[in-house]
């Protein structure tokens, strides 16, 4: 997988507390982002009120604010080609994780992945 930028890491840790309040290791199991990287972002999201924190419960939760952050982002990416996009974008803007799995297979089944690689490895090194 190929390193997500700050915007898309910001949108999946939002996205990960859209229904309820959470807890941060529920938001850093969903989002997929390591703690360290989960501190540094929820500072911002709750200093940018994009989320916000309850110190009675310890819990978060995203803001009004946070969910139009999301759907500004959702609107990007319909602008974006899918075509030159990574797969974690692709998936997003399918919204269906296990179909993109399976096109992924048949695609190695075919070979196609496997012909790019080999083309790639060859050019990088043979220069």
């Amino acid at each position: 997988m190929k390193n997500r930028s700050d915007i898309e890491i910001m949108a999946s840790i939002l996205r990960s507390a859209t229904a309820n309040w959470e807890f941060k290791t529920t938001i850093m199991n969903n989002a997929v982002v390591s703690h360290s990287q989960l501190v540094r972002y929820l500072a911002i999201a709750v200093d940018r009120k994009l989320m916000e924190y309850s110190e009675v419960m310890g819990l978060y939760r995203t803001t009004e604010a946070g969910l139009n952050f999301l759907n500004k982002y959702q609107q990007i990416l319909h602008l974006l080609p899918t075509k030159d996009l990574p797969d974690f974008v692709q998936h997003e803007r399918r919204g269906d994780v296990n179909e993109s799995k399976s096109e992924r297979l048949r695609d190695r089944e075919s070979g196609v992945i496997i012909k790019e690689e080999r083309e790639f490895n060859y050019r990088k090194w043979n220069k």
